[in-house]
């Protein structure tokens, strides 16, 4: 039985799904690894020194020399990829995205990365099964990356918004001590946890590098895009022109802080119900048509070789996306 469904099973189309999937799932891996393996040191590196570099870098420079294992043609592809996203902004975007979700990864190789996987995808699935078929999976491919990375921005962004109290309480108690401000957020940073931490290293080299504190910490908020850190920096900087007591400044700020968390809170609990709707409604349809595509294949056949089923499909999609983004801007509540 076993074999007679091993022989039914080699040949079929599942079975070249199977394959394709599994090849470009491998060169994906092998392609990562060494981008991340050889871009490491240098993002890092990158990031270390972002805001001191000469204003007048010339066009192709912006992503450093390659590493040796990279052929000729990837670093043309690299270089010619970063120098149209710093014609249109995408390159600032993508290395803010990534310093925000602390990936070791340069902007251009993504940017150059996940267009050419998409594509080797596309055209290993629309040969092997269909273009169809391939359309979707060079889609997934593309948007996958970004996507991670957008969960993960997110994810740290979150962290850092509520490590943020708790990390002003800490430097109000190291100022009443009698340390100094820049004492008291090396105490802190050694107590408080990633991604804070990193942070907070981050603004003392720089701090060391000649910049004042403010301005560190001002670009730590910019960085993390944390309106809280700004009104923080807003508060320092006034306290030090017009004088007061710091340590009560920041116990004040921390705790109008924990107060917005705390609404913002209940009302992500108040909307729970319709974020759950949005999400209900947003996979109903996939889920239906992978139902139907289990049980009786044959019936979606117009959907996919006539043009009025691609024309139902694409504007179903774009339906799907227009109605998503719309439930999630009814629900999302700004505090």
């Amino acid at each position: 039985m076993h074999l007679a469904i091993a022989s039914a099973f080699i040949g079929s189309s599942a079975s070249r799904i199977l394959i394709a999937v599994l090849v470009a799932g491998s060169v994906a891996l092998f392609v990562v690894a060494i981008t991340v393996l050889f871009g490491r040191s240098q993002a890092k590196v990158e990031r270390q020194l972002a805001g001191y570099e000469l204003p007048d870098v010339g066009d192709g420079e912006g992503s450093g020399p390659m590493a040796e294992s990279e052929t000729a043609i990837m670093q043309s592809g690299i270089a010619f990829t970063s120098r149209i996203a710093e014609r249109t902004g995408l390159m600032a975007k993508t290395e803010l995205m990534l310093e925000q979700a602390d990936l070791p990864i340069r902007a251009a190789e993504l940017l150059f990365y996940a267009p050419a996987f998409a594509l080797i995808v596309f055209m290993l699935f629309a040969v092997i099964a269909g273009p169809i078929t391939g359309l979707v999976g060079g889609v997934i491919v593309l948007v996958a990356p970004f996507a991670y990375l957008d969960v993960r921005q997110r994810g740290r962004r979150k962290r850092f918004e509520r490590q943020l109290p708790d990390t002003l309480t800490l430097l109000a108690s190291s100022l009443r001590a009698g340390f100094s401000l820049m004492q008291g957020l090396e105490a802190v940073a050694q107590e408080i946890a990633d991604p804070m931490r990193k942070e907070l290293q981050r603004v003392f080299t720089e701090v060391r590098l000649g910049r004042a504190i403010e301005d560190a910490l001002g670009d730590s908020a910019v960085r993390m895009e944390s309106r809280d850190l700004e009104w923080t920096v807003m508060a320092i900087k006034i306290q030090r022109e017009v004088g007061g007591n710091l340590a009560v400044l920041l116990d004040t700020v921390a705790d109008t802080m924990v107060k917005r968390e705390r609404v913002r809170r209940e009302l992500q609990a108040l909307t729970a119900e319709g974020r759950l709707s949005a999400i209900v409604l947003s996979a109903a349809s996939p889920l239906l048509l992978a139902v139907i595509w289990l049980i009786q294949p044959d019936y979606l056949d117009p959907l996919w070789h006539e043009a009025i089923g691609i024309a139902g499909i694409i504007i179903a999609v774009a339906l799907e996306i227009v109605g998503w983004f719309w439930l999630r801007k009814i629900v999302d509540i700004e505090v």
